[in-house]
């Protein structure tokens, strides 16, 4: 018996080129989804995509290459966008590597790699962003889940207002 439970852990669900479904997956092990998806995928596991997606992605792991999703996508661990990919929706996740395309707000607990190709159109909070040389990048970077902080560098204090010319002082007021 242990040698099924086995095998039924490493089982794949493969959606091939050409299917069409129109309704929600909900599935414990990994997905290989070559086809279209018009609803939600949730999974327990990892979720390959090479298709189109319309609704919303919940998985551990995501990998998408040459696809289409529309959704929002909360992962719990990492997520790639690779070539060819475009995502029109929200990321949540542990990590992100980018060589497609993503319109929306981005949320990354830890580090979020930007290649050469990508191109982002989104608001990004994470702990760390490394963009490569090519990469189009358009919206607000905060890293605020990294250890380090600006406050930590820059104390605003009165006597740092006190010592500004007098025409800064008041640009200070008007902003606080």
């Amino acid at each position: 018996m242990s040698n099924f439970d086995e095998r039924t852990n490493h089982d794949v669900a493969i959606i091939p080129k050409g299917t069409v479904i129109n309704g929600n997956i909900i599935i414990d092990g990994k997905l290989e989804m070559y086809g279209t998806i018009n609803g939600d995928i949730e999974s327990k596991s990892r979720v390959n995509i090479c298709g189109d997606i319309n609704g919303n992605i919940k998985a551990e792991e995501i990998y998408a290459k040459d696809s289409f999703i529309e959704g929002n996508i909360e992962c719990e661990k990492a997520i790639a966008v690779r070539e060819n990919t475009v995502v029109l929706g929200d990321i949540t996740a542990d990590s992100l590597v980018v060589d497609g395309a993503i319109q929306g707000n981005l949320d990354i607990k830890g580090c979020v790699t930007v290649g050469n190709t990508a191109i982002i159109d989104s608001d990004i909070k994470a702990k760390s962003i490394e963009v490569s040389n090519g990469a189009a990048l358009n919206g607000h970077c905060s890293l605020c889940y990294a250890d380090i902080t600006p406050q930590k560098f820059f104390p605003e204090t009165e006597a740092v207002v006190e010592k500004m010319p007098e025409s800064n002082k008041d640009k200070k007021r008007k902003v606080s």
